[in-house]
């Protein structure tokens, strides 16, 4: 029986520090019929040299665009005119895969289950980035195999990394993958993706996703912060068009949209205060407040928390009222 196409897509734009990891991953794979893509948006570093240590295998296809198309239309346009695997794959050029029997697992996972739309595991974060030490994100303790819209109603929980998801590729191109413009185009379009068939969660530990100092993902400022809400949105709509019920989905709204202020407020306030600009601080405030003011009176809670136990401890606790 011939195996499916499988597209491990290498979207890469000045990530020369990083990329012969992934693509030695991608090469390491034992997955009998693949084809890795590495769509290079333009770079000005040494990419295409790197590249070229490889390009003599078979399985490797290398594009360079004309001019530079930014992130996410480098997705689009990998996916929809590049790739040809009926499964496709997304690599980063600075993360990297670090079992090479994952494919194969994988598509052996999906070829027992009816009507599967994507395929996952966990990965390992690494790379010391301000106040955040290198961890291990796990999605479940063994496999699960699932309806999609319950994976779309516990999204919160499971946080599924982008790098780690082999997902069906005519079913993706159909929705409309990576439209919108925004830091988690590729959890909106997952998303959408899930409520169109069932999804396998995986114990395993598949990926590297490095954080440096150049993740877009982790460079938000409050514009962007803003615009990012439509990952929410956008599917929540499109929920509600496919019949889901408009309470549960707003029930869904605030859930998730208490996940990302617990889970990026840091990031961006960090970035914001970096920037020492008091008009995008208020601003922040208050898009913030307009979601979840209580998560905005606890932080000032805390703050002056934490600055009452400083005064406390330069002036002694005798001079502190």
């Amino acid at each position: 029986m011939t195996l499916p196409l499988v597209t491990i897509m290498i979207p890469t734009y000045n990530q020369a520090a990083y990329l012969e990891d992934a693509l030695r991953s991608a090469l390491g794979q034992d997955y009998a019929n693949l084809e890795i893509i590495i769509a290079d948006d333009c770079s000005s570093d040494n990419t295409s040299e790197i590249v070229h240590k490889f390009t003599g295998d078979e399985k490797i296809r290398y594009f360079r665009n004309e001019k530079n198309l930014g992130k996410t239309a480098n997705y689009r346009h990998t996916l929809y005119e590049l790739a040809r695997g009926e499964w496709v794959l997304n690599l980063d050029g600075d993360d990297y895969l670090t079992d090479a029997s994952y494919i194969s697992f994988a598509m052996r996972q999906i070829s027992l289950h009816e009507n599967v739309v994507l395929f996952t595991a966990g990965v390992k974060h690494t790379g010391q980035r301000k106040f955040r030490p290198p961890y291990t994100h796990r999605l479940v303790a063994e496999q699960i195999f699932m309806k999609g819209i319950d994976l779309f109603l516990n999204w919160h929980q499971y946080k599924i990394p982008h790098l780690t998801t082999l997902y069906h590729r005519p079913t993706a191109c159909r929705i409309g993958f990576y439209e919108i413009d925004i830091s988690s185009t590729d959890w909106e379009s997952l998303l959408r993706l899930a409520l169109h068939g069932n999804v396998i969660l995986s114990e395993k530990i598949a990926a590297v996703w490095r954080r440096h100092d150049n993740n877009l993902s982790l460079a938000m400022d409050y514009n962007q912060f803003k615009a990012n809400f439509a990952f929410i949105e956008r599917p929540l709509a499109y929920a509600v068009s496919k019949g889901y019920d408009k309470a549960l989905m707003q029930n869904w709204r605030q859930t998730m949209t208490d996940s990302v202020m617990r889970g990026q407020f840091d990031e961006v306030w960090h970035n914001v205060i970096r920037k020492n600009s008091f008009g995008e601080i208020k601003n922040f405030i208050k898009v913030v407040w307009k979601e979840k003011p209580e998560f905005i009176k606890n932080f000032f809670r805390l703050t002056n928390m934490i600055f009452f136990c400083l005064h406390a401890g330069c002036y002694g606790e005798k001079n502190v009222k």
